[in-house]
């Protein structure tokens, strides 16, 4: 005797795994992805970002710490303000970097504008905020 329902369920099975799907999904299948896939980089916590210029908002320089070969200029780009500067309303903070090496290298007091310093010799320059102290800090490696 013929079972039309089990060939049923037979020829479904068998179509389904043609597409790439599955007869044990409860009925959903999803076939093979056309769009190639790219895994995207992780972060890696605790290694600096090659990079030759620092944001330096609010509370924070970002990226706080970086490296860079010798001889690299380093940029430190001032966006502490925020607001329409109409009615009295403005919030720009200022801050002035220095440099703990002794080197006695220290921006202009500054909301806007940038700053730069050139690193000639290989080495580790921890820089923090004069206004706001060791609470906002960076590390500058040089290889």
């Amino acid at each position: 005797m013929f079972h039309w329902r089990r060939a049923a369920v037979t020829t479904f099975a068998i179509a389904l795994a043609a597409c790439g799907g599955s007869a044990d999904s409860g009925g959903y299948t999803s076939g093979p992805s056309t769009k190639p896939t790219t895994p995207s980089p992780t972060p890696n916590p605790g290694v600096p970002v090659t990079t030759n210029s620092v944001t330096v908002s609010p509370s924070s320089f970002d990226p706080a710490d970086i490296s860079v070969p010798v001889s690299t200029t380093v940029t430190w780009e001032w966006n502490s303000c925020s607001g329409d500067g109409y009615g009295g309303y403005s919030t720009c903070v200022s801050h002035a970097i220095t440099f703990d090496d002794g080197s006695g290298i220290v921006s202009a007091t500054q909301s806007t504008g940038t700053f730069s310093r050139t690193f000639a010799t290989a080495g580790t320059y921890k820089y923090h905020c004069l206004i706001h102290g060791q609470s906002m800090s960076g590390v500058v490696t040089v290889h």
